[in-house]
């Protein structure tokens, strides 16, 4: 998209709050709206009651999200803090059970995620500043699993929840690019535990020890 096709949002930007620097853009309270892309991984896939060799056909993909976040930058230390609450669509990790009878396993995943995020700044004369900083949280996991036999193509669905304890590291900039606003671009690294798709009818499970993805975060805020 050509650039000039972003000038009338900027140009209300602008307008609502006037041309921003480094020493009027205001401490204090923020909203935001973030969206997420991602690539994705499960590791350490484990399965019970198998009967044969287990073909696992994908245990990566990439996942989509969008979230909001709240937040607040303080004055006297360069630091901002938010809580961010997010929600990643599906994930789709397959994997088949080689055995008599055989079996696939079609689990969609999707998750929702409360964090904190504590932001580290470099400060300066600029409209751009620097951040890095940690993640922890929360992760729910669902897990919506179709369950098929291949011989007589009878399935079955079933869904699980799992709650998990989530931590990461991030880094990116932001952008002060009018009095109350801000346009931010960052990359994090996000573990948000196991996954577990639950016991099926034939006393057979799905799980994996690690959930984890690589994050390319957009973000916009609006700071009172």
């Amino acid at each position: 998209m050509k650039l000039r096709a972003w000038a009338p949002v900027f140009g209300v930007a602008l307008v609502v709050g006037g041309p921003a620097t480094a020493q009027e853009f205001p401490d204090g309270m923020y909203i935001g709206v973030r969206g997420i892309g991602s690539f994705a991984k499960l590791h350490d896939v484990d399965t019970n009651g198998f009967t044969g060799s287990r073909d696992i056909q994908n245990d990566t993909d990439t996942v989509a999200g969008v979230g909001g976040m709240v937040g607040y930058r303080w004055q006297d230390i360069p630091l901002r803090t938010e809580m961010e609450a997010a929600y990643r669509f599906r994930f789709d990790f397959d994997l088949q059970d080689r055995g008599a009878p055989a079996i696939d396993y079609e689990d969609n995943l999707s998750t929702i995620t409360v964090l904190f995020n504590a932001l580290f700044e470099w400060r300066n004369q600029s409209d751009f500043t620097p951040f890095i900083g940690g993640t922890v949280g929360w992760a729910r996991h669902t897990s919506d699993t179709k369950r098929v036999n291949i011989g007589t193509q009878a399935s079955s669905s079933d869904k699980f929840h799992e709650n998990n304890f989530a931590w990461g590291g991030m880094a990116g900039l932001d952008w002060h690019f009018a009095q109350s606003w801000s346009a931010e671009v960052a990359y994090r690294y996000l573990d948000m535990g196991e996954v577990d798709a639950g016991s099926f009818s034939g006393g057979d499970s799905v799980s994996a020890d690690h959930y984890t993805t690589h994050d390319v975060l957009l973000s916009v805020s609006f700071r009172f």
